[in-house]
Parts: C-alpha cells; sequence; structure tokens
C-alpha cells in the first residue's frame, strides 16, 4: 500500500490514460516543478510507441510507489545515482526535484553523487579489464609481423 505521503500521487498516476496526463502526472510529486521539458524530451517517443510508456514508464514507477517499500527520499536517491551513471542528465534534473521535494539536502547529493562515480569508475575499470583480456586470447595465435 502506497505510504501517506504518496497516496494522491498514486491515484493521481492511476487516472492518467494518454502519453501527455501520464507525463503531466508525474508533477504530482513535486510541487512546482514545470513539466514542458519533459513532455518535450519524451514527446516524439510517446506519440509513436505510447505503449512503453505506459508500461515502462508509468505504470512502473506507480506500482514502485503503490507497494510503498521504500520512502520516499531513498527512491529518489537511488534513481539519481543510477541515471548519474547512465548520463541521463535530463532524468537526473527530474529526480532532482523529486529528490528536493522529499527533503534531500545538498550533502546528500553530494553523497549520492560521491558513489556514482566511485560504482561507475570501478565499473568502466573491470569491463576494461575484461574487454583487455577477451583481446589478449583472442589473439593468442597472432604473431610479430615482419615484413
Amino acid at each position: 500500500m502506497a505510504r501517506p505521503e504518496e497516496a494522491k500521487a498514486v491515484q493521481i498516476f492511476k487516472n492518467a490514460k494518454t502519453p501527455k496526463e501520464m507525463v503531466d502526472s508525474w508533477a504530482s510529486q513535486t510541487p512546482g516543478r514545470p513539466m514542458g521539458r519533459q513532455w518535450e524530451i519524451i514527446q516524439t517517443f510517446a506519440e509513436k510507441a505510447p505503449w512503453i510508456l505506459e508500461y515502462y514508464a508509468q505504470r512502473g514507477l506507480e506500482n514502485i510507489m503503490d507497494r510503498g517499500v521504500l520512502d520516499r527520499k531513498t527512491r529518489e536517491l537511488i534513481m539519481i545515482g543510477m541515471l548519474l551513471v547512465m548520463k541521463d542528465f535530463d532524468g537526473v534534473q527530474a529526480h532532482v526535484a523529486n529528490a528536493k521535494a522529499a527533503g534531500v539536502t545538498e550533502e546528500e547529493f553530494a553523497a549520492v553523487i560521491e558513489i556514482a562515480c566511485y560504482e561507475a569508475s570501478k565499473t568502466q575499470c573491470i569491463a576494461a579489464l575484461v574487454a583487455m583480456q577477451r583481446a589478449w586470447e583472442y589473439s593468442k595465435d597472432v604473431t610479430i609481423y615482419e615484413p
């Protein structure tokens, strides 16, 4: 069941039927947040494949919020960290607004950035090492070229 502070937003999410209504419903989480840029980013996608918007954005978040397992602040901090690593800076902007509305402090934002950078760089190093190992194995039969 949705946490009391999110029950209204969940209901607004459930009532949204068109792609535009869905995007506009996201503002129910953040008083004062302008949604024009969000719609601008998503509009073509929403018009061409509205089912993807509905099932992978709208209903997914609605279900997460409706279950109420994570509090809003925690959920937003996780999303921000993930979006930073994925380099989705428009998404970061949207979720920072949501996080601010949930009471996240600048110190908490800084901690999320630190964790995201730490994990992203570690993951990149591991990926580079794996790529090198695979490349080295792939080229095991290569001999030195002599003109």
